[in-house]
């Protein structure tokens, strides 16, 4: 037994030197082809073609490509891709790359991994970009002294990956000027690694970052401008600013600030004094959408039952030039606004906000109510939701092996920007 835990131990470790090898950082503005480059599904693409408006359909059986490996083919994912994991229901959009990005780490079961994987809609194809080396809830002793490295105070996989990886809640984004997924991630040494533990400073964000390109990791190691860290939190990239909003407001401390991918500094827009206690300031473990048009960040948040009471459904806006929280509406009809159950995407064509949560609601700040939706065809499955600009459909991926897609009516009629009488 020891001779073969010695044998994988060795394979990892080649694998993890082949891929520092092959992703040195390569020069800005760098244009490459988006790879692997993949072929139209022509089935997909006449299904894509003959949805009209509230109309929806299932996609054939989707595809996989990628360094799909046994611990890949191990979870079914080589036939069916990733699925929703514990907290982990945001599906981001690559602008540059035209495919959307999906990463985090169950708590427990089945597995508790690291990969990053994305979808190209044409093809109908899941692309595993980063492969797990291992399930860090079943990784041996030896394993974690050869793959586990504290640098700067921060553990990480030798090749940077999360070695602890944990949720994604809705602290993940792309930013497609950095070609770079982010993920604001809690270290909290669950694996047990045997030397030395993560010594990031306490309660500081700690924010990694993933560059499909290049197959690379990296991290933002916590300085003094860096806003506080924590769990269950909200990371949103902004266009129109070319800026990631951060927002967090739990026991650790509150902030709303903005992160520079250029200069890789961030800059406070509201404290902890003006978002702890404030009712007009959602709480954690909230849904988000930035909504390009109104240049407004909409959350969601609330719905089921806390300590045995109702929770209300409450949406809330930040205007980011006016650096203002807003409590906009509290309806009980609508979606529930929790990461744990709920996926929210915008629509910069119909300018709407869509959330799933056992059916598929819309809202517009200018209207501010939910609308129900009824497509035509079949009906949406909970999953991850993501809004695909390229072919102007939702896409939703649920447990199966079929991407369910919905073309929105367009809005015929809008109120005042941002709604605000």
């Amino acid at each position: 037994m020891r001779v073969a835990a010695s044998a994988a131990v060795l394979v990892i470790a080649a694998v993890v030197c082949a891929r520092a090898a092959a992703t040195a950082p390569k020069a800005k503005g760098d244009s490459e082809e988006v790879k692997p480059v993949l072929k139209p599904d022509q089935k997909v693409m006449a299904i894509l073609k003959g949805l009209g408006e509230n109309q929806s359909a299932l996609l054939p059986p989707l595809k996989t490509a990628g360094p799909i490996n046994a611990l890949v083919r191990k979870f079914g994912m080589h036939k069916n891709g990733p699925h929703c994991r514990n907290y982990c229901r945001k599906w981001v959009w690559a602008a540059d790359r035209k495919r959307a990005l999906f990463c985090g780490a169950n708590a427990g079961v089945p597995h508790r991994l690291n990969d990053v994987w994305e979808y190209d809609l044409a093809s109908n194809t899941w692309v595993l970009l980063y492969a797990p080396l291992v399930d860090f809830n079943r990784i041996s002793s030896e394993q974690k002294k050869e793959l586990g490295v504290v640098k700067n105070g921060i553990l990480t996989v030798k090749n940077g990956a999360p070695f602890d990886p944990v949720h994604s809640w809705w602290q993940i984004t792309y930013e497609p000027d950095m070609k770079a997924l982010l993920w604001v991630i809690g270290n909290y040494n669950k694996c047990g690694h045997p030397h030395r533990k993560n010594k990031m400073p306490w309660g500081k964000l700690w924010m990694f970052a993933y560059y499909p390109a290049e197959n690379r990791w990296d991290n933002f190691v916590p300085g003094k401008s860096h806003p506080p860290g924590m769990n269950a939190s909200i990371l949103e990239y902004l266009p129109d600013r070319k800026r990631v909003l951060w927002y967090t407001n739990t026991w650790r401390g509150g902030s709303t600030s903005l992160f520079d991918g250029e200069k890789k500094t961030w800059k406070q827009l509201v404290g902890k004094s003006g978002i702890r206690g404030n009712p007009n300031c959602p709480g954690s473990e909230a849904i988000a959408a930035y909504d390009s048009h109104r240049k407004m960040l909409v959350v969601h948040y609330g719905g089921g039952t806390h300590k045995g009471k109702p929770r209300p459904k409450v949406t809330y806006h930040f205007d980011v030039e006016k650096k203002t929280w807003k409590r906009a509406l509290v309806a009980k009809q609508g979606p529930d606004g929790l990461d744990m159950r709920a996926s929210m995407t915008y629509d910069r064509d119909s300018k709407r906000c869509f959330v799933i949560h056992s059916a598929l609601w819309s809202y517009a700040p200018g209207d501010k109510k939910w609308t129900r939706h009824a497509p035509k065809g079949p009906k949406p499955p909970n999953g991850m939701l993501c809004y695909n600009p390229e072919h102007k459909v939702l896409m939703i991926k649920s447990g199966g092996n079929q991407v369910w897609v919905y073309r929105p009516e367009k809005v015929e009629s809008e109120k005042p920007e941002s709604g605000e009488e």
